[in-house]
């Protein structure tokens, strides 16, 4: 099994807690860092191994996004319910950017570009959901959160097992 997939569902995981075992803000936002974190490792590890093959910046995009939000949400003295959505917004956002511009620049696949797309806006358009969140909506923003690790992570799944068919 690729590393690529075991960070896929590593983070698929971490959303469907979110969503279905309710989790404190406190107690997600740590899941969230140790799960980008994993995250990063993997992809670093992945990296490491397919050293010899082609280069793919998507994965370089997301391991420096992963690993920023993840360094970022244990190092920041001052982080709280506010920060950590900010946090994860950004991830979001950059996520759905990567899949729009990845959809755009892959040539190759033109019968999944409306996918990427249409995956890349959902993406941005929940993180710019979230960022907006007050202070009194917090008790259902891990809702949220966890809709869209989930909506990332599986579509990435369902993307690498169609493309892996196809080879």
């Amino acid at each position: 099994m690729s590393l690529r997939i075991v960070r896929s569902i590593v983070l698929l995981l971490a959303g469907i807690s979110a969503v279905a075992f309710n989790h404190m803000m406190s107690g997600f936002s740590v899941m969230f860092g140790i799960t980008l974190s994993i995250s990063a490792m993997l992809t670093v590890a992945y990296l490491f191994v397919n050293f010899d093959k082609a280069f793919n910046p998507k994965v370089i995009m997301e391991l420096i996004a992963d690993g920023f939000a993840g360094i970022v949400i244990f190092t920041y003295p001052h982080s709280g319910e506010l920060f950590f959505t900010i946090v994860f917004a950004f991830w979001i956002v950059s996520m759905g950017a990567l899949y729009m511009s990845s959809g755009i620049a892959n040539l190759n696949d033109k019968d999944s570009l409306p996918l990427y797309l249409l995956t890349g806006i959902i993406l941005i358009v929940l993180g710019f959901i979230i960022i907006n969140y007050t202070s009194e909506d917090m008790n259902s923003v891990n809702y949220l959160i966890g809709f869209a690790m989930i909506i990332y992570a599986s579509i990435n799944n369902y993307l690498y097992f169609t493309k892996k068919k196809e080879v």
